[in-house]
């Protein structure tokens, strides 16, 4: 029947407590569809005699077995429609009569169960209350007798002492206790009906008809129901019209164990088949059994077709918005999907996208989705033979809702056309349903982000971000809410490009600031506070999730509020608690999300802004990369030599357990090293004594790649054999080298000394980080312009042989500029080497910071400033921990103030100083 098509789609078990009822809307007139009844009777009886628009058609329950609600608790659906038919009913007809206490009470356990979120100090909140009144509506919770006999402001002191009592409880107690103080007030267990007993000498009573009652009649209010007969005994049911002028309906009940039937006579024959109607569904509860208990003087011919064309009447009077206030079955918790109470879903209007299914390879799988998995295939079309795209399959297809359903992201996304939004191919609307969709063929982008989290640089990850803010500005013009916002719902198609996909949540917003949802999954931890309470969607909120899934970005997919269950998310946020500052997160960016973050929507930006501050944020990281690019260039290359190309390492500092340079072997530079003159000078001569090249007869391949233009001098008769009394005369004489060992060992002696050089290489590396940052030592050599070494050669590099030590200890470095001592190792460069030694043997552990110099300091702006930058930074970094990310921006700004007021400063006193100063003020 008709009944049992409409509670199986809800998987209802108490299917016998259900009855339809159709009201006449301008006479208010009522009756009762019996079972039995076809809709060619419908038709022929009713809606001939008024026009189809005029009727109602509602879903009620209507006959309740003993203990009900218990019965009911196990079966959610019907529990979640008997209360909202018993809440609609009271607020139509007695909620203006009732106490006002009894009304708060039961106003605000209604809004505990329909923002069972909501935390019970939720109301306390200025931005949640106005929500709640402007917005929802307080008449949807309480009768206007209420609202317009207490003032606004103690109604809201009111509202929120009532709540906080109700505050611990969940949605079915909200429901049990709602029940528990209506029943004294209003008996929604039972129906009475004025009529009289028996049929020539009548008894006024009213007829009261329950679970527990049984069949019973009063005869005063106050007076207790006398009982006439238990449902289990009423054997047959018959109503006729009375035989009398007024045409009163009769009805007689045939009871077990009674010598007469007992006889009802009812103000009309409606009436009378409404109450036969009642008893039937009663007898038939309380027997098990399918048959009616009512005969019929005339049972009529038998209906083929009995209830289809009445159900798809009622699914055109729902889409017409001629509805019960009832039927909200929809909104129980038992369903994984999204049900939208004022959406209707539509099939595409145009076959513009319909592709034929012949045109489309499907793949493996490489998705699962809720309503269906998505596979990679291939698009075989004119324009392009072999089309890579992804395909989203329908699970159950079978039902039309479902299928529409499916088919509604279908008609989202082709409304769009962005570069970070995944672009609609097309769909094959016949089952089973599919819709294909570009492929992004790097997944999405979490999996992406977990899989290359050493490899991903902040760049790029701001780059995301900024991707997708482009997109929602795009959603937010278009008047769009995605409202599921998370990095598992962006897809990857390069590994510099991110686009929005899964629009199966997106709504567009019509005329309406806001999208309510009804019941379903939602991703409560992504969303904002008002869509957690409320069900409130709007672009704010949409904001406040890009906030959270930029999070994830910088946390290279880590999903928020890890280890807090659902339930405890929107408590949290409510006490003022955000997700923390990922790491090397930029604290602009950071300070961006706070703002997504903010409890009251009106505060947070919209995504055009988001955009623009991203943009910003995004330029800023790329100069301070290759910045760090540069320092890290220089940092790893404080030499330049110049070898005609190559990158192999000067020669090698000596240290222990390797042959000193100044063994009897002699030493043997590579080709690699041959200079150019006055490139390389050996410090405290004032002439240029450089190095002359080696005959082209040792290294004719060398010799072959310098340029004849070039002022080399290759002249070998003025090559001589090394001496060790050359390292006193602060001259490098190496000719007659050639002679000293043949070619083949030569050759062996460079290997050598080349493997030599990269252990010595991996061994400084490893030295180096008990030095200090701002005076490298590399390979032997100084970098004069790091090392801010001022001497007679200007900004060229020194170059001296360096003598075995006299022991074991890692290269020292020379003494830092400006440092006492710094003028003293100057002056030990124009000294023999091994005096240079001496100025850098420093045992790591020994290193101490000089002491301060003694100056007068009064009246010194730049001084003044750099301690003031340093209180604030100490002071930032002491407040920073336990403050809130609210406060943040200030202490940050504090700093950049300071700052600030430094570089002024030193701008201001930059022209006072000697030129040679400027360079080295600029570097510090």
């Amino acid at each position: 029947g008709i009944i049992q098509k409409i509670v199986d789609c809800h998987k209802v078990k108490n299917v016998a407590c259900y009855g339809l009822r159709l009201s006449h809307l301008q006479s208010e007139e009522v009756h009762w569809l019996h079972l039995d009844m076809g809709v060619s009777n419908v038709r022929e009886k009713f809606e001939l005699a008024h026009p189809p628009e005029e009727w109602k058609y509602e879903l009620r329950i209507r006959y309740l077995p003993k203990g009900f609600l218990n019965q009911f608790t196990e079966d959610k659906p019907t529990l979640n429609f008997f209360y909202q038919q018993v809440k609609n009913d009271y607020m139509l007809e007695i909620a203006d009569q009732v106490d006002q206490e009894i009304a708060l009470k039961l106003g605000c356990l209604e809004i505990r169960r329909s923002y069972g979120e909501m935390r019970g100090n939720a109301l306390e909140k200025k931005s949640n209350y106005e929500v709640l009144e402007k917005d929802v509506g307080l008449r949807r919770f309480f009768p206007k007798s209420l609202l317009d006999s207490v003032k606004a402001k103690t109604l809201r002191k009111l509202i929120q002492q009532t709540f906080r009592q109700f505050a611990n409880l969940n949605r079915e107690e909200s429901i049990l206790k709602f029940f528990e103080i209506l029943s004294p007030v209003y008996r929604f267990d039972k129906e009475c009906f004025k009529c009289a007993l028996g049929s020539s000498w009548i008894i006024s009573v009213e007829l009261a008809i329950g679970p527990e009652e049984g069949i019973s009649y009063l005869t005063d209010k106050g007076a207790n129901p006398t009982h006439l007969a238990d449902f289990n005994q009423v054997q047959t049911i018959q109503y006729s019209n009375s035989e009398d002028k007024d045409r009163k309906g009769m009805l007689q009940l045939k009871i077990a164990g009674a010598s007469e039937p007992l006889t009802v006579t009812a103000p009309s024959l409606t009436i009378a088949e409404n109450m036969a109607d009642l008893i039937d569904g009663y007898c038939r509860l309380v027997n098990g059994a399918t048959q009616s208990f009512i005969i019929r003087p005339q049972k009529g011919k038998e209906i083929i077709q009995r209830f289809q064309p009445l159900f798809y009447r009622l699914a055109n009077n729902e889409k017409q918005g001629v509805r019960s206030h009832t039927v909200s079955v929809s909104e129980t918790d038992d369903y994984a999907e999204i049900i939208d109470e004022e959406d209707t879903y539509t099939m595409p209007s145009t076959r513009d996208y319909e592709i034929q299914r012949e045109r489309i390879e499907l793949g493996r799988c490489i998705g699962e989705g809720q309503f269906g998995d998505v596979h990679q295939g291939v698009y075989i079309s004119p324009e392009n033979p072999a089309m890579a795209v992804a395909i989203k399959t329908c699970k159950n297809c079978t039902s039309d809702s479902v299928r529409e359903k499916f088919l509604q992201e279908a008609l989202t996304m082709r409304q769009f056309d962005h570069p970070h939004i995944v672009k609609l191919i097309g769909v094959i609307t016949e089952n089973p349903v599919w819709i294909i969709m570009e492929l992004c063929t790097l997944g999405e982008l979490r999996s992406f982000l977990q899989v290359r989290k050493y490899s991903l640089d902040l760049a790029s990850l701001i780059l995301y971000a900024y991707q997708l803010s482009t997109a929602l500005a795009y959603l937010e013009s278009k008047r769009f809410v995605h409202r599921d916002i998370a990095a598992r719902n962006v897809l990857v198609s390069a590994t510099d490009c991110v686009k929005l996909g899964d629009f199966g949540l997106s709504r567009y917003m019509e005329d309406s600031t806001y999208y309510k949802a009804s019941k379903g999954k939602l991703p409560i931890k992504w969303m904002a506070p008002e869509s957690i309470n409320f069900r409130r969607f709007t672009s704010a909120s949409d904001v406040w999730m890009f906030g959270v899934c930029m999070w994830e970005i910088l946390m290279h997919g880590v999903k928020p509020f890890q280890g807090v269950k659902n339930n405890d998310v929107i408590g949290r946020i409510e006490n003022g608690e955000r997700l923390p500052m990922p790491p090397n997160c930029p604290p602009t960016l950071y300070s961006l999300m706070t703002k997504c973050w903010a409890y009251d929507p009106s505060r947070r930006p919209r995504f055009t802004e988001l955009k623009a501050q991203l943009s910003t944020i995004l330029e800023e990281e790329k100069l301070q990369q290759e910045e760090r690019m540069r320092m890290e260039s220089r940092r790893q290359v404080t030499v330049s030599w110049d070898s005609g190309g190559s990158d192999e390492a000067p020669p090698k500092p000596s240290r222990p357990g390797y042959p000193s340079p100044r063994s009897s072997e002699g030493f043997y530079p590579s080709p690699q090293h041959m200079v150019q003159p006055n490139h390389y000078q050996v410090s405290g001569y004032p002439g240029s004594h450089g190095i002359p090249a080696m005959a082209g007869s040792i290294y004719p391949g060398q010799a072959s790649l310098l340029d004849q233009a070039d002022s080399w001098n290759h002249r070998p008769q003025e090559i001589s054999a090394w001496q060790p009394n050359m390292e006193d005369s602060g001259t490098l004489d190496i000719r007659g080298m050639g002679q000293v060992l043949p070619t083949h060992l030569m050759e062996e002696r460079l290997i050598r000394q080349q493997q030599e050089m990269e252990e010595d290489q991996r061994w400084l590396e490893k030295e180096e980080r008990f030095l200090k940052p701002d005076v490298r030592l590399s390979r032997g050599s100084i970098d004069r312009e790091d090392g801010g070494l001022q001497g007679p050669a200007g900004n060229q590099h020194i170059y001296q042989p360096v003598g075995k030590p006299d022991h074991a200890a890692p290269p020292k470095k020379p003494p830092r500029p400006g440092a006492p001592g710094h003028l003293g190792s100057l002056a030990s460069l124009n000294s023999p080497v091994d005096s240079y030694n001496e100025g850098v043997k420093i045992q790591p552990q020994e290193i101490s910071p000089p002491p301060t110099a003694n100056l007068d300091r009064s009246n010194d702006k730049v001084y003044e400033n750099v301690t003031g930058l340093v209180k604030a930074v100490i002071e930032m970094s002491s407040k920073i921990q336990p403050a809130p990310p609210e406060e943040y921006v200030p202490m940050v700004k504090e700093v950049g103030l300071a700052l600030r007021t430094l570089l002024a400063t030193v701008d201001e006193s930059l022209p006072v100083l000697p030129a040679s100063t400027h360079r080295e003020v600029r570097k510090a």
